[in-house]
């Protein structure tokens, strides 16, 4: 299905500006939803990017009253006229209005919570979210809410083309649109609706604080480190070992995806003398349970230490032990061809004489599938 690679995003808007409030109003519900998920309270700051027409500028004041700010960017002349008319009408005060693309706006930040409603291509944009959240209080909030396919109902994905070429340049990443915005807030909540045809993200942009900020709180004291070509997080966090008991409670993101090849399993089924068909027959598992060869479970598992070292380094340790494992599932197969990673919670970290013993919990997550191939809880063991 082809994108729109012809038409800028300001000349496809301004051919639909008109229209735009009316064959977008069966969309109401989710993007009131959004804004719910921003928690919003009196007298705060709203970005509201690519804000349109201003469709969702009522629920946003209705929550920050007089007191807030509301900020809206578009890069349509045409749409952002509307939207001007919408804040004349209702005779809001408070309203901000820039005529940007995401990318280039100077917003007169900080803000304390980001609306990303219905602009996929803002949040496939690495370049647009640097400067936008980059404008965000440290422990203030994101929602988006947009189209994507339909993992539950393909059939309907031609429809879903049909409705949102009239609205994005691009369908890249439209399988996963919040895939970057995961790299910002590592713990992203998101949920489907529509028949899966809509996601709605959401989550905190938690702010670590500087060294020397955390005193007696536990919290961690290193700062994220952040790409300087993005501006966003990036992995591996780099800790102290003392840093480790501050950890309990936090999400730290996820690894790279990796590919899940014949090679890899079939190496691994030699080596533990599991050698079922199921992993390493790929004409007979064509016909199978899953339809293709699948990695072992605890060849997924065993993945768990290398992609440790993705998400998190530890520094200032001598001796590092796997310690064991406290509970293990797999709940669905890892299918050779896909792709998999691991998402890495600290369920919990406390001092053992001489150790620091961290439970993670991982969960093994295999790209376009809705359940983890493996979740687990992990006991490390670190000397420093």
């Amino acid at each position: 299905m082809p994108d729109n690679d012809t038409l800028s995003a300001p000349a496809l808007y301004r051919r639909i500006a008109g229209s735009f409030d009316l064959s977008t109003a069966w969309l109401e519900p989710y993007r009131r939803r959004a804004v719910s998920q921003l928690r919003l309270q009196p007298g705060e700051v709203v970005l509201d990017v690519g804000c349109g027409t201003g469709m969702s500028f009522e629920p946003i004041q209705a929550a920050i009253g007089p007191t807030g700010r509301l900020i809206g960017i578009e890069p349509s002349p045409e749409m952002l006229g509307n939207a001007q008319a919408r804040v004349a009408g209702a005779g809001w005060q408070n309203v901000t209005l820039l005529e940007a693309s995401a990318e280039d706006a100077a917003v007169p930040g900080p803000v304390d919570a980001v609306l990303f409603a219905f602009t996929h291509d803002v949040v496939r944009s690495p370049k647009a979210l640097a400067n936008l959240l980059g404008q965000v209080r440290a422990g203030g909030r994101l929602a988006a809410v947009g189209p994507k396919w339909s993992a539950f109902a393909p059939q309907l994905n031609p429809l879903v083309w049909q409705v949102a070429r009239q609205y994005v340049t691009t369908f890249d990443g439209f399988r996963r649109p919040w895939a970057e915005l995961e790299r910002a807030v590592p713990g992203l909540s998101v949920e489907e609706a529509c028949f899966g045809c809509v996601y709605l993200a959401w989550g905190d942009l938690a702010g670590w604080p500087e060294v020397g900020e955390a005193g007696d709180t536990g919290s961690v004291t290193s700062p994220a480190p952040r790409s300087p070509a993005t501006g966003l997080p990036v992995l591996p966090w780099r800790l102290q070992l003392a840093d480790l008991p501050g950890l309990a409670g936090r999400h730290l993101g996820h690894s790279a995806w990796h590919d899940i090849t014949q090679d890899d399993v079939s190496r691994f089924a030699a080596l533990t003398e599991d050698e079922q068909w199921i992993h390493v027959d790929p004409a007979r598992a064509a016909g199978g349970p899953f339809g293709a060869t699948v990695a072992h479970g605890f060849h997924t598992l065993a993945r768990f230490t290398a992609l440790l070292r993705e998400i998190l380094t530890v520094e200032g340790v001598r001796t590092t032990l796997n310690y064991g494992v406290n509970r293990v599932r797999f709940p669905a197969p890892a299918r050779v061809g896909g792709r998999l990673r691991m998402g890495l919670e600290v369920n919990g970290a406390e001092q053992l004489g001489d150790s620091v013993q961290v439970l993670y919990g991982a969960t093994f997550e295999i790209e376009g599938q809705a359940k983890p191939a493996c979740v687990a809880e992990v006991i490390f063991r670190y000397y420093g």
